[in-house]
């Protein structure tokens, strides 16, 4: 033992000298190459927004959140009903199921029940709706459970099978694209059987799905009650969030690559789609409540607009091509939208954006064509450790950049790479005070259109059913897949019928990665295209403006049958534009027709208004009256019936 201790002693400086040169060498390899440390962005999860008092349609919501679903068929999608009313009609009101009440229910013209609302309704909730509807209401209910029947008409579902496709829109008595395309329309969840019916009207169902009954009509006292067989809150969230393939997750849970956005589609045959799918089944649901009534509407766009056109470059890295595009689009008296990774601005490029014209928001780099954001953290030049910033961290540096008065609340996410879980990325954008996210869309040469079935924003849904307070912004065209004819036929279908905003992702390395002459063509008449197709050119930050303006402004309205005169009292409120003067206010739409009859005369506060100076929508369905900021009454008169055999069957 001692002879031991003695050889450890006369060793000791040798040991020394190694240990000493051990930790020169991992301290050389510290400084030459920090070890690394990736970022951890927090999430943030759904909440119920404020009740909305004001408005011709209630939608009623579940009195408290369900629990976190485990698969989509788990899934509570009665907010898909709140973002198809909010797309469609932009005001409506809001309740949960236990505040319902005579008081709740008056001036109402319609009522929404989603399943899981209809599932919990007690017996005095489904009598009070009773009442509503004998008195002149209109209600739609998905998938009632028993209970139900005297309302619907139906015998109560005992079966169910997984919901196919539409196979007649018949009873809708719709043509051209919408029967054309309603049959393509890839359905979610299940369909309750019920015994075979007539098609409308000389029976009650509306649509039929899988040759069975799919959505059906029912006169009760002196209302309608219109039932949906079919997941329509499902269908809608779908379509327009990506259908989930394994529980909750769109990979297999053992999977570490990030899948792009694109990856979520809820149907491969989506990746080439011209179709705006999800807004198809929203109109074909509600349509049929102007059958009783005409039903108005806060319109889609600024005042007369048949849609939107929205241009974005992403600069991971190159902003001088971003600011060159922008600035095309500046001389082209358009706009655009620059979405930029922090680390590459300073001042004085945001002001040259500024001058430009275009909108800044911000791009989350996450590594994946392009190195992290990182910094290294240590004591003066001694810095071993690289940590990765947080979406947060890139969040503040970009905001510290800009005036006080101004916030980043734009965004887009890395080459679209998207977290496999259903909501998580969602909750990422929210938690970092991000209200409009722009990264939804194609990203393959071959993929364009409406991947996602609407080109119209939409809040996401978390796993509990509750929307997560953030826009996302879907495009249709992107890099390699833009071109002149895509983008004309998209502008083409969107001012002839489906009045969408045609969203455009260019990125500033375009041209260096996919050099494409037909993409810079496309770039150079996108705005003379939008002005041509009747198309208001915004950035990314105007229309968040404008739908903000137009949820908040308010719209009810009064049906005197007796004068066949529709009473509507507004409150529009607006936002400024760079584009429109005297701001950006919704229009007022209303069908044009009534029980087959046209307009015959328009009041604005008591003013005429010549009908040549209303616009009419793509399809014929509306009406559209343009008017400013403030509080206004309208009256719109209907003519009349030159015999009584040409109104339409009522049917029981």
């Amino acid at each position: 033992m001692a002879q031991r201790i003695s050889i450890l002693r006369a060793l000791r400086w040798d040991i020394g000298v190694l240990l000493a040169l051990v930790f020169a060498a991992l301290l050389y390899q510290f400084l030459d190459e920090p070890f690394f440390r990736a970022a951890t962005s927090q999430t943030s999860e759904g909440s119920r927004p404020p009740d909305r008092p004001e408005g011709d349609i209630l939608l009623l919501l579940p009195d408290s959140p369900a629990a976190q679903a485990t698969s989509f068929a788990e899934l509570d999608c009665s907010y898909g009903w709140f973002n198809s009313l909010w797309q469609e009609y932009g005001s409506f009101a809001t309740s949960l199921t236990r505040q319902l009440s005579p008081e709740v229910l008056a001036g109402r013209s319609v009522v929404v029940i989603p399943k899981r609302v209809a599932r919990d309704m007690p017996a005095n909730g489904i009598g009070a709706l009773a009442s509503f509807v004998r008195d002149g209401g209109q209600l739609i209910v998905e998938q009632p459970p028993s209970g139900w029947e005297t309302l619907t008409g139906l015998s109560a579902a005992s079966k169910t099978r997984p919901a196919q496709r539409i196979t007649s829109s018949e009873g809708l008595g719709v043509h051209g694209p919408m029967r054309k395309h309603l049959p393509n329309v890839p359905l979610s969840g299940v369909l309750q059987t019920v015994p075979p019916l007539q098609m409308y009207p000389k029976g009650p169902m509306l649509l039929e799905i899988d040759g069975q009954p799919g959505y059906t009509t029912h006169a009760h006292g002196k209302g309608h009650v219109y039932t949906a067989l079919f997941d329509v809150g499902c269908t809608v969230t779908g379509l327009q969030q990506g259908r989930p393939e394994q529980g909750m997750t769109f990979k297999p849970s053992m999977a570490t690559e990030r899948m792009t956005s694109a990856d979520r589609v809820a149907d491969k045959k989506m990746r080439q789609n011209r179709v705006p799918y999800a807004d198809l089944i929203e109109r074909a649901i509600y349509m049929p409540l102007s059958i009783a009534r005409p039903l108005p509407k806060l319109w889609m766009y600024p005042g007369k607009h048949a849609g939107a056109m929205l241009v974005t470059h992403p600069a991971p890295t190159n902003i001088r091509a971003a600011l060159g595009f922008a600035d095309w689009s500046r001389r082209q008296d358009g706009t655009s939208t620059i979405l930029a990774a922090s680390d590459q601005l300073t001042r004085t490029q945001i002001e040259l954006i500024k001058q430009t014209g275009a909108d800044l928001g911000l791009l989350w780099v996450r590594g994946i064509n392009r190195p992290k954001i990182q910094r290294q953290v240590g004591i003066g030049s001694i810095r071993p450790l690289a940590q990765e910033l947080t979406l947060q961290e890139q969040w503040e540096t970009l905001q510290f950049l800009l005036p006080a008065n101004e916030s980043v609340r734009l965004s887009h996410v890395e080459d679209a790479h998207w977290d496999e879980d259903w909501h998580k990325t969602f909750g990422q954008l929210a938690q970092a005070n991000i209200q409009m996210d722009h990264s939804f869309g194609p990203t393959r040469k071959d993929d364009f259109g409406y991947l996602f079935g609407t080109g119209f924003p939409f809040y996401p849904i978390d796993k509990r059913g509750l929307p997560i307070p953030l826009l996302e912004q879907p495009y249709i065209l992107h890099e390699a897949s833009l071109s002149v004819p895509r983008l004309r036929k998209a502008l083409g279908n969107s001012q002839a019928y489906f009045h969408q905003p045609i969203a455009l992702s260019l990125p500033s390395h375009a041209m260096r990665s996919s050099p494409n002459a037909g993409t810079l063509l496309a770039l150079r008449q996108a705005h003379d295209l939008a002005r041509q197709h009747n198309h208001w050119i915004a950035t990314l930050g105007e229309f968040f403006d404008f739908l903000w303006a137009r949820r908040q402004s308010v719209l009810t309205s009064q049906w005197l049958p007796q004068e066949r005169r529709l009473n509507i009292s507004v409150n529009l409120l607006g936002a400024a534009s760079r584009t429109v003067k005297n701001g950006i206010v919704p229009g007022i739409a209303f069908p044009r027709l009534f029980e087959g009859q046209e307009v015959s005369k328009v009041e604005l506060d008591k003013e005429s208004v010549p009908l040549r100076k209303l616009a009419t929508s793509g399809s014929g369905f509306d009406r559209i009256l343009k008017a400013g900021p403030g509080r206004h009454t309208i009256s719109v008169y209907y003519k009349r019936p030159s015999k009584a055999s040409e109104l339409p069957e009522k049917v029981d």
